[in-house]
């Protein structure tokens, strides 16, 4: 009879997918189920000796084959192992998964369409919220760290009662390495340098990794740190829009966002035409600079007195700076109410975009900027894992943790050069509607026209807690049968703040035209494609210069308001069944449990309450309020694994899952307005997203090393967060009756604009997994081998007054293929990933219909040699075909950004002791 799943050690790791290897990971380290602290792996993995690359992907296929959900895996021996920039850009080789990039890296991931709020992340067992920069949602920015401080990455893409609640799409599993993974033992050691070369900015930055363990002879306890520090610094040239707005035809020139006047418009129909089209709100070349540097170190202890005890400490810290200067010239009247002073002298329209394409300009008001931004964001994490056998039946496990994620930006300064009554300013997209020229009309390099208008500077920050403990009983009814119980307490917390420069336009001697002494020239040198006959070089306010000139920039920073604060209180408990047994001559596996989760919200945030008395006089004034809120769920799970041949796995899951809201929808601040009955804020009684998962599928095994998978997966979402506009009686709104100051009463009914838990949609796809050796094939041709998976998905939500719609940040075709070879000491991978495009806001802003990004193919390779057994040189490439991000506005797929950073080419030594 099988034997019912257990903690059972072994020399490999467990969990992998058929994808977990193909970058060349060959793990030789002893090392437990990834999460040797828990019950939740159950696996069972017999004692195979690694002696390759393929030997390590039959390993991984094994270890799939074991599992009773959906869980897909990348491991790695030692810390060197992961070519990618980061955690992020690693996921992404796994089927279902798609990573959204930010400056040219990967930070946050989808899976299976669902975005980065529905995904959980734990880091060595934990609940983890990691955030940078201006990072205040849910979501886990795994740019924070880098790929080699950990030594496994797990994605449960089903759910169990034991996996704590909060994902409606997956739980993300990151395990940092611990002393007693290795083999030998006494002392471990590693150590990696790369120097890493953008074809972009022409800069080489350094990327270092080490790591050192020791364990007693016994291995009994032991030891273990490891470090890893990188630099990035790519050049951000872009072209952008800021979206793309319109005129009303019913309405004088000089009306609304109409044209002053249009020269070649001789008839009604000509300036009709004209007035309905789209034009670009704020079209510029940008060319933004980012330095970056990431710190990270992890420590571990582990104690494992017999076969019956373990107790583990991990710490892990890291830090994250950045720093961006982003200097630009733009058309700054299309944004604002100079836009009535514009006049036309000559037109093209794009009729199939209502756009448009061509234009000359008079009367324009073109602006010159330059920002600078300091980010500084640190994530520290202590976790206690403690695991006993009581008996030969009986088990517990126990998690005691917290860690802390700071999210800081000390300095944020943007200044601006403003010149007014520019005329022939030319804009023409009709050769690229991506790419347009740009005449400005004038000399842009110089200042002697323009005028310093205005200095902004503020700090803001954000901080994410939380705290955990959790415990868990499991018993062996039966040789088959094992039953498990537990539960979790858990706090979390968010908060955020700013302050900034009360005053942002300039005034008296810090108003100065002609403003050469105090800018400087930078040059967009052409690598991103600008048409002939654009500027290339322009002037833009250099940020020392004017820090030093302006009398106000010391001036005290003020609080914006832009306080606000969430604390979670969550409780679990869960029982479950692990059963594994045979039926007919065939294996049947899996496990069925349920959850109970009860949340408590505290939200915080400021009201502005504007009240109008009989003389018709207003006064505002601001209010921190706070409200309450609680819900809670019951959570059934079921995952079944039948094998009815030995090359053959058909598994079914269903689950009824939850994610609560974003931290952003559920502050009580916004507006109110007693006397017109109106208020508009967020939502703090909101429930979380709800919905019920079913999942199939069947993984044929056809040969070693081979594997032919499918899988169906459909999400019913009971319901979806939408903005809403309604009628609610006050003393239902759980906000306080003080921010009615006397004008209306508790009973009064008013217009709310507020998110609501609307009607919900559903979620459905196909994955296919593909891996074959070419075994079959003759000579240096057998080297050869590919991995490939493609993933399908297509959902619809209510949207609430906006329609329905596919869910934002899913795309409806991925694909990832490796084509690898491995002979003796030399490796050589070549790997692309493809993501169709998505939507990014619905509907969109200023007329548009949506907003979007299109779809991007990045391809990287790789290729190492193992000088010896301790020592290997790497050559890698990432980004070698300079893939752009192309992100659009509205179904006609106007241009918004279309950004490029450049290849990254990485050489690197790697040793091992």
């Amino acid at each position: 009879m099988a034997r019912p799943f257990r903690n059972v050690r072994a020399l490999c790791v467990a969990g992998a997918s058929a994808t977990a290897l193909m970058w060349g990971v060959a793990p030789a380290m002893a090392q437990d189920a990834a999460d040797q602290t828990t019950g939740e792996d159950a696996t069972v993995v017999d004692e195979i000796v690694v002696t390759g690359f393929r030997s390590s992907l039959q390993q991984a296929l094994n270890v799939k084959r074991r599992e009773a959900g959906a869980v897909d895996a990348i491991l790695a021996e030692d810390i060197a192992d992961f070519p990618d920039q980061n955690l992020a850009e690693a996921i992404q080789r796994l089927p279902g998964v798609t990573i959204e990039r930010v400056n040219g890296q990967g930070t946050t991931i989808s899976v299976r369409g669902l975005g980065a709020d529905f995904t959980r992340t734990r880091i060595n067992g934990l609940e983890a919220q990691a955030a940078s920069g201006g990072n205040r949602n849910r979501s886990f920015d795994f740019s924070m760290f880098a790929s080699e401080l950990f030594n496994s990455i797990k994605v449960r893409k089903t759910q169990s009662a034991e996996i704590e609640e909060g994902s409606l799409g997956s739980t993300v599993d990151l395990q940092t390495g611990r002393p007693l993974d290795f083999a030998n033992s006494g002392f471990n050691s590693a150590l990696s340098v790369q120097a890493s070369y953008n074809d972009l900015s022409e800069k080489t930055v350094p990327r270092t990794a080490g790591l050192l363990s020791w364990s007693n002879d016994s291995k009994t306890f032991g030891i273990l740190g490891s470090i890893a520090y990188s630099e990035r610094s790519p050049i951000l040239e872009s072209f952008n829009t800021t979206r793309w707005q319109k005129g009303d035809p019913t309405k004088a020139y000089g009306v609304g966002q109409n044209f002053g006047g249009c020269v070649p418009c001789t008839t009604e129909a000509q300036r009709t035409e004209l007035l309905n089209a789209f034009y670009p709100r704020i079209p510029r070349y940008t060319f933004g600079n980012t330095q970056e540097d990431r710190l990270g170190m992890t420590g571990a202890l582990q104690w494992r007195p017999s076969d019956r005890t373990e107790v583990v400490l991990d710490l892990l810290w890291s830090r994250l700076n950045s720093e961006l200067e982003s200097p630009n010239v733009e058309a700054w009247a299309f944004s604002r109410a100079a836009v009535n002073n514009v006049i036309v002298r000559d037109y093209a329209i794009d009729a199939g975009k209502n756009t448009l394409s061509y234009g000359v300009f008079d009367n324009m008001l073109v602006r010159s900027e330059n920002g600078f931004t300091r980010n500084e964001s640190t994530f520290a994490q202590a976790s206690l894992n403690v695991r006993h056998d009581f008996t030969d039946r009986l088990r517990g496990n126990m998690k005691l943790g917290l860690n802390k994620s700071e999210a800081r930006t000390p300095t944020n300064v943007t200044y601006a050069f403003e010149q007014a009554g520019v005329n022939g300013y030319t804009i023409d997209f009709r050769g690229n509607d991506r790419l347009p020229m740009i005449d400005y009309g004038f000399d842009i390099t110089s200042g002697k026209d323009f005028t310093l208008i205005q200095g902004t500077r503020s700090t803001s920050g954000g901080d994410f807690d939380n705290n955990v403990f959790a415990g868990a009983l499991e018993y062996d009814w039966t040789p088959s049968i094992t039953f498990k119980a537990g539960g979790e307490y858990r706090t979390y917390g968010f908060s955020t703040w700013g302050v900034a420069r009360a005053q942002t336009a300039t005034a008296g001697a810090d108003r100065i035209t002609g403003v050469d002494a105090l800018g400087k020239i930078v040059s967009i040198d052409g690598k991103i494609g600008v048409p002939a006959g654009s500027d290339l070089s322009f002037i833009v306010p250099d940020i020392s210069k004017i820090n030093d000139f302006l009398s106000v920039y010391d001036d005290p920073l003020v609080p914006n308001r832009s306080e606000r604060e969430v604390d979670e209180t969550d409780r679990g408990v869960f029982v479950q069944a692990d059963f594994n047994t045979e039926v007919a001559n065939m294996t049947v596996r899996g496990n069925v449990g349920v959850r109970y989760a009860k949340t408590e919200v505290e939200s915080k945030g400021w009201q502005t309450i504007t009240v109008k008395d009989d003389a018709g006089n207003t006064t505002t004034s601001y209010d921190y309020v706070t409200a309450y809120n609680d819900y809670d769920d019951v959570l059934p799970s079921f995952n079944l694994a039948i094998e009815p041949r030995d090359d053959l796995v058909i598994r079914l899951g269903a689950a009824k899952v939850m994610s609560r809201p974003t931290l952003g929808d559920l502050t009580p601040g916004g507006g109110v307005s007693p006397t017109t009955r109106t208020v508009s804020y967020g939502n703090p009684l909101l429930d979380p997203f709800r919905a019920t998962n079913y999942d199939l599928s069947v993984e044929w095994y056809f040969q070693n090393e081979g594997l032919l998978a499918a899988a169906v997966f459909y999400k019913d979402i009971d319901s979806f967060i939408t903005s809403v506009t309604e009628s609610i009686v006050w003393s239902d709104l759980g906000l306080p009756d003080e921010l009615l100051q006397g004008a209306a009463r508790p009973t009064d009914v008013f217009q709310v604009t507020r998110k609501l838990n609307g009607e919900g949609g559903s979620l459905h796809g196909l994955e296919i997994q593909y891996q074959q050796p070419f075994t079959f094939l003759p000579g240096l041709w057998s080297n050869f081998g590919f991995i490939g998976n493609f993933t399908y998905v297509d959902s619809e939500v209510d949207y609430g007054a906006a329609g329905k719609n596919r869910l934002t940040g899913q795309s409806k075709n991925t694909f990832n293929t490796t084509l690898y070879y491995e002979d003796g000491p030399f490796q050589a991978r070549v790997s692309a990933a493809y993501r169709s495009g998505y939507l990014m806001s619905f509907p969109g802003g200023n007329g548009n219909s949506e907003e979007g990004m299109n779809a991007t193919t990045y391809v990287d390779a790789s290729m190492s040699y193992d000088i010896s057994d301790s020592m290997t040189i790497s050559l890698e490439g990432i980004n070698l075909t300079d893939e752009y991000n192309d992100r659009y506005v509205d179904e006609t797929n106007r241009i918004s950004d279309y950004r490029h950073t450049g290849r990254e080419i990485a050489i690197g030594l790697r040793w091992k002791y």
